[in-house]
């Protein structure tokens, strides 16, 4: 098929598309023959549609069977990371919020009101950036689209033999894609809002290590061993796609990481930032819009950094205390923990509203040595299915597969992550662990509860069987879902066999590390903390500083990402503790937790609501 074809039925393709949309728009404005409910379910499938179709890579990993959503024979495309397309979206965004007024919410079920409630706080959330589109930062070292599409693009499924094709053709659209995020990240530098050298150097190095080794590059070893995997394929039919792919890396793929390190290389220089967001010129207004669309929290920086500070001395004095305890039993040692040394290589600002804190030393934190009896994952996962029972409600049996990552991989990845599973096959779940890491014992077993039992394949699957509206999925905010598997990891602690007290100095070791990560996200990019702050406040707490300079560099790379944690984390601590002063001898853990994983993922205000309704708790 010639270009001028392809790009003739793309147009048809999205003509169609808008016109079913439009046609589906005046029926149910008009109320053609719809009931209010069979209106707003339309316009919520048809926005969950809209959004989906313009990425291949996300309605792959969104759905399996897109012709079940009206979704099949869509153009090939990864996007537009362009300003352009940035504006196109806030102006759907408009039109969705509009459409959204014409809808009388009394007149909607329970189920479609939270829907309601929900997209209303997305869509007025993503309208109030729309001062900041040049502030965001698609390229970053850890978080970047440069890093994470390799990966996605590893992980990619292939079900059928149209995967394998759309696969091969999404290879060939990044070219264009990364033309349109330099595109993007050009017009940032026009505005002085390009990032530092030191971040774009990073971006440069970690494209360059991508293209090393191209005749044996992990897209191709990894690609051969799905197609050798895959039924239904004649040797030769196996053979001609791995030609396929292999061309299509060479040619395509790593020619556009080469073209991103040009078009950076050319870049160097005009930051004019070296520091946090709030040296930018509405540095702390991105920063406060940031918190609200990443972690669903809609309170005040102060108050949420208050609450952090009261955690932090709170989980210290528990510390303090079960040493104290644990002091005739247990030898102690002068060395921090393990979580207190990964918080010393965390960028901190010497804030002075901290200075209560400086007479904390925390040398006296030790680290508990675990005897790794079984590091064997799925028997763990077992362990943690059957424990929680008594505190979290039942789920339908589903199949969770644990694998270790591929070799090739090991040094891009984290510790665990839990493949998040299509939508309309969720009862078939992963949990990827990366071998390089040499993740046992104790913590091992937390990162499953994170990842899997409690965590995200618990809230997935439970959040399934609610028969949520499609778009459901597409409004989670961070702080829900990656504060959830927070909450229940540092539960999960509670379950582990390895000694009360040493296992809950690791619980408020760990708990503390990523608060104090999170207190300094907020220093960093909201007050304007220097590394040189970072230092002085490390050794004010008593931790060596050398790894300030990492922790700081980390921090700066990804605004807000800590906050989803553990600011997450402590919203459901504290909608807990609401719920039970409330309820008193009345509270029962199984329902609270059943009420938040009922509601599903939702901005934190939202969430309390649902949460009292359910357990009957009036709140303010």
């Amino acid at each position: 098929m010639s270009a001028s074809h392809f790009t003739l039925r793309k147009r048809i393709l999205l003509l169609l598309l808008l016109l079913a949309a439009a046609v589906c728009v005046i029926l149910f404005l008009t109320g053609f023959p719809f009931t209010p409910e069979k209106k707003f379910d339309c316009f919520t499938r048809q926005v969950f549609c809209e959004e989906l179709s313009g990425n291949t890579l996300s309605l792959h990993y969104t759905v399996a069977s897109p012709s079940d959503f009206g979704l099949e024979n869509l153009p090939i495309s990864l996007g537009d990371g362009s300003t352009m397309a940035q504006r196109r979206a806030l102006a759907a965004c408009e039109n969705y919020r509009k459409t959204l007024d014409t809808f009388s919410f009394e007149e909607l079920n329970a189920s479609q009101q939270v829907t309601y409630a929900i997209f209303k706080d997305w869509l007025d959330t993503e309208l109030s950036g729309a001062d900041f589109l040049l502030y965001e930062e698609p390229l970053g070292p850890a978080l970047g689209i440069q890093a994470q599409l390799p990966i996605l693009l590893a992980e990619y499924s292939f079900r059928t033999k149209g995967d394998i094709e759309n696969y091969l053709s999404l290879l060939t659209q990044v070219p264009d894609y990364f033309l349109s995020l330099l595109s993007f990240e050009r017009e940032k530098a026009v505005a002085g809002l390009f990032m530092s050298d030191a971040c774009a150097q990073e971006v440069i190095r970690q494209c360059q290590d991508f293209i090393q080794s191209p005749s044996d590059h992990y897209l191709i070893t990894l690609f051969q061993k799905k197609i050798d995997a895959f039924s239904n394929l004649s040797v030769d039919e196996k053979i001609a796609y791995q030609k396929r792919n292999e061309a299509a890396i060479t040619g395509y793929v790593l020619p556009a990481y080469e073209t991103l390190i040009k078009g950076l290389t050319e870049l160097l220089g005009k930051g004019q930032n070296e520091q946090g967001l709030f040296y930018f010129p509405k540095g702390q207004a991105f920063y406060e819009y940031l918190v609200k669309r990443e972690v669903g929290d809609s309170r005040s920086i102060a108050q949420i950094e208050e609450e952090i500070k009261q955690q932090l001395v709170a989980d210290y004095q528990a510390i303090q205390n079960r040493l104290q305890t644990a002091s005739h039993t247990n030898s102690a040692s002068s060395q921090p923990s393990a979580a207190a040394a990964s918080v010393s290589g965390l960028s901190t600002a010497a804030l002075p509203a901290l200075t209560f804190l400086s007479d904390i030393s925390i040398d006296s934190i030790t680290s508990a040595s675990f005897a790794d009896d079984s590091t064997d994952a799925v028997a763990m996962l077992k362990d943690l299915r059957k424990k929680i029972s008594q505190d979290f409600p039942d789920i339908p049996a589903v199949s969770c597969e644990v694998k270790y990552i591929d070799n090739s991989l090991k040094d891009y990845l984290s510790p665990a992550f839990y493949l998040t599973p299509p939508i309309d096959q969720y009862t078939e779940n992963v949990i990827y662990l990366n071998p390089a890491e040499n993740c046992r014992g104790l913590s091992l077993y937390t990162t499953l509860a994170h990842e899997g039992y409690p965590g995200h394949l618990f809230q997935t699957v439970s959040f399934h069987t609610q028969s949520p509206a499609p778009l459901r999925f597409l409004l989670a905010p961070g702080g829900y879902t990656e504060g959830w598997a927070t909450y229940v990891e540092m539960y999960a602690y509670s379950l582990w066999d390895g000694g009360s007290d040493t296992t809950v100095v690791q619980q408020k070791n760990r708990a503390f590390s990523l608060g104090l990560a999170a207190l300094l996200d907020i220093g960093i990019h909201y007050h304007g903390y220097s590394l040189a702050d970072v230092s002085a406040f490390l050794t004010k707490l008593g931790f060596n500083a050398s790894g300030a300079s990492s922790l700081y560099r980390a921090i700066l790379q990804a605004p807000a990402n800590y906050l989803q944690y553990y600011v997450g984390c402590l919203n459901f601590q504290h909608l807990r503790s609401t719920m039970q002063q409330a309820l008193q001898e009345h509270f029962v853990l199984r329902d609270f937790h059943t009420a938040v994983l009922d509601a599903g993922p939702a901005p934190f205000s939202i969430l309390e609501k649902l949460v009292a309704q359910k357990l009957g708790v009036t709140v303010s």
